[in-house]
């Protein structure tokens, strides 16, 4: 029931404070990820010419792993504490130059992490260019699903905060991870995506690779959120 008591205000602006907020993470955690897709592009088309990702990889990067983890940002019920925080200044962009150097974090961290794995592959394994190609897109895929992590608030808990409790997250990181393992396990979509069947043991160590800037980032947050409570 619509009214002009206080409660009903207060309730209003901070619904409204979640959306802005939760359209701000879509944004950023889009752009992060196309970034670094940028970056790897061009870093791999350097060092690795033979094992860049392909036109098609990258498509199906941009419409699962990127897709379904932003709407689910989209549609969380936001951060609890947005009514502690002063208003944003109305005249400011919706990513602030602040914003832009913390994508350009995410990016960065997001390509070390394909890039560690693409000479993993050829220093350790001795693996041909589609094997490299094809450790880089599954490193890239789980590095893009674990950064959906990183879009907590800060001065939110580890484990516990807006994203770890929002089961549309959930949803999407189940749709993409078995979305990627069909596209392995079928052969007909596996070779137009010219992609390479891999031992379990290098999924796995893909894997880790991946969750690394989720590691960092997260260990970032944390030290930042000390140094806080402490000033």
């Amino acid at each position: 029931m619509k009214d002009d008591s206080f409660s009903s205000i207060a309730e209003a602006v901070a619904h409204g404070r979640e959306i802005f907020k939760n359209i701000q993470k879509f944004v950023v955690y889009l752009v992060s990820c196309n970034l670094s897709e940028i970056f790897i592009v061009t870093i791999l088309g350097v060092v690795m010419p033979g094992a860049t990702l392909l036109p098609l990889q990258i498509l199906f990067l941009n419409m699962v792993t990127d897709i379904f983890p932003a709407l689910a940002l989209g549609l969380g019920s936001g951060d609890q504490t947005v009514m502690l925080h002063p208003p944003r200044d109305p005249k400011k962009n919706i990513i602030t130059n602040k914003k832009w150097l913390v994508i350009v974090l995410y990016s960065t961290a997001m390509t070390s992490a394909v890039i560690l794995a693409g000479f993993y592959s050829r220093e350790i394994l001795h693996a041909d260019d589609r094997v490299t190609n094809s450790i880089a897109f599954i490193t890239l895929t789980f590095v893009q699903l674990f950064h959906v992590f990183n879009m907590s608030s800060r001065g939110s808990a580890i484990f516990k905060n807006e994203i770890t409790s929002n089961k549309f997250v959930w949803i999407a990181l189940f749709i993409c991870i078995t979305l990627t393992i069909i596209v392995f396990a079928i052969p007909a979509i596996r070779k137009v995506l010219d992609l390479s069947l891999l031992p379990i043991k290098v999924w796995f160590t893909a894997i880790a690779i991946s969750a690394l800037p989720l590691v960092v980032i997260q260990l970032r947050k944390a030290f930042q959120k000390h140094h806080l409570r402490k000033t």
